[in-house]
C-alpha cells in the first residue's frame, strides 16, 4: 500500500467512528387548525419544524388542548397543558379525618407498647448491671486482700546480703561555702 491508499482507508475508518448512529425522529403532532408539525421532543428544548424549517415564534395549540410556546430557531421554551372543562369533585374530609385519626391512635398504640418492651429491657439490664457492680467490687476486695497478705515464710536459703558496693558519703560543703 503507498501513503495515499492508507490515508483513505485511515480517512474511511475515521468517518465511520463520527458518523451519527442515533437519528433524530421526529413526530407528528396535528394543530387546533389540521395542520401538521414535526417535533424532535416533547419537551423544553425540543423543537418545532413546519414543512422541514423551524416554526415561527409563537404559540401553538395541539388538537388534544395542550399548547406549545415556539421561540427562535423553532425552539420550544414553555408547554402548557389544557385545563380540565369540570372542576374536580369535592372529597369527603370528614371522612380522611376519620381515616386519619385512626390510624394515628393505631401508631401511638403500637409505640407505646414499644416503649413499654423497652421500659422492661431497660429494667432488666439495671438489675443486671447492679449485680455486675457487686461483683467487680467483690474483685476488687479480693484483689487487695491477696496483695496485702503474704504467702507465706520467707525463704532462709535466699541470701539476705546486698551484692552492691557501699558508697563512702562526701562531703561537698567546701564546694558550696
Amino acid at each position: 500500500m503507498n501513503a495515499k491508499e492508507i490515508i483513505e482507508k485511515l480517512r474511511e475508518q475515521f468517518n465511520e467512528m463520527i458518523k451519527p448512529t442515533n437519528e433524530i425522529k421526529l413526530m407528528d403532532a396535528t394543530l387546533v387548525d389540521g395542520s401538521v408539525i414535526q417535533i424532535t421532543e416533547m419537551i423544553v428544548g425540543g423543537v418545532v419544524t413546519m414543512n422541514g424549517t423551524p416554526a415561527p415564534v409563537g404559540e401553538y395549540t395541539l388538537a388534544d388542548g395542550n399548547a406549545i410556546v415556539v421561540g427562535d430557531n423553532g425552539a420550544i421554551t414553555e408547554l402548557k397543558t389544557a385545563m380540565p372543562e369540570e372542576p374536580p369533585m369535592m372529597e369527603d374530609m370528614g371522612a380522611k379525618f376519620s381515616a386519619f385519626e385512626v390510624s394515628t391512635n393505631e401508631k401511638f398504640a403500637s409505640y407505646e407498647t414499644k416503649f413499654s418492651a423497652y421500659e422492661s429491657k431497660f429494667a432488666d439490664y439495671e438489675v443486671k448491671l447492679s449485680k455486675a457492680y457487686g461483683l467487680i467490687d467483690g474483685l476488687i476486695s479480693l484483689s487487695k486482700t491477696l496483695a496485702e497478705t503474704p504467702t507465706g515464710k520467707p525463704d532462709e536459703s535466699v541470701a539476705k546480703q546486698n551484692n552492691f558496693k557501699e558508697e563512702k558519703k562526701m562531703s561537698y560543703d567546701i564546694l558550696f561555702s
